[in-house]
């Protein structure tokens, strides 16, 4: 037993060595401008994506349950379609939950709200904290502080891998609540690398609201299907 304790702890400070070596001389400022240069890249060889998505809402204290089907279209920078394909449970809960949760998407890719939904110096103060392995990915960690309070603002941490220099996790709580009867939000957003891109696997959500209690969110994405932008024929090599 003792040899084995002697195994973790060397492994343990072994991880905590690497991480202090790889974190040598880094800074927030570093990361967050590669994060930006590398964001642009790939939105730069997007046109446009489809997807589908599973939204699972429940209610604890009504014991309500309701789960939406959803088809996604979305290009850059501001054009996006969800649309209902099927719907079952509390249409209570779809209304006040699910429909709500639509729209306000919609509304945060539109002119005026769009830039609130950008991780970058002008919406954060960044602070970096460490290193974690997340979802099999090595990241640098970072706790996020908000320059303003807005509806499309959040305070957390994100994950943003050390490789691709993306978003691989994010979880906090909004800045601002979204209603007077919403009194508290917490959320985790996963992240999934699709070729060159990163876009969203899942997220979870719980809310305690005034008297409706604590509710639940989860919504799953899957059956991306990806257009990029076409090459100019100077960057594909052919003359």
């Amino acid at each position: 037993m003792r040899a084995m304790a002697a195994v973790v702890w060397a492994a343990a400070i072994g991880e905590c060595v690497t991480c202090a070596q790889s974190l040598t001389g880094l800074t927030a400022g570093y990361v967050v401008q590669r994060m930006m240069e590398m964001d642009r890249t790939r939105a730069a060889s997007l046109s446009s994506y489809s997807a589908e998505r599973r939204y699972i809402a429940d209610n604890r204290r009504f014991s309500k349950h309701a789960e939406v089907e959803v088809a996604e279209w979305f290009a850059p920078p501001d054009r996006k379609e969800l649309r209902v394909v099927s719907a079952s449970g509390s249409p209570a809960v779809q209304r006040r939950v699910i429909d709500k949760l639509i729209e306000a998407e919609l509304d945060s890719v539109r002119n005026g709200n769009r830039e609130q939904t950008h991780v970058n110096s002008e919406n954060y103060r960044f602070r970096l904290t460490g290193m974690e392995t997340v979802n099999g990915y090595r990241c640098y960690v970072l706790e996020i502080t908000p320059r303003v309070e807005q509806k499309y603002l959040m305070v957390g941490r994100i994950w943003v891998d050390d490789t691709d220099f993306a978003i691989v996790r994010m979880e906090g709580r909004p800045a601002k609540n979204p209603s007077f009867w919403t009194r508290s939000v917490r959320f985790v957003r996963n992240y999934q690398k699709h070729g060159s891109l990163w876009l969203p696997a899942s997220v979870e959500s719980e809310s305690k609201i005034l008297i409706a209690g604590k509710s639940s969110l989860k919504i799953e994405y899957s059956n991306y299907r990806i257009e990029s932008e076409p090459r100019l024929e100077s960057e594909s090599g052919v003359p």
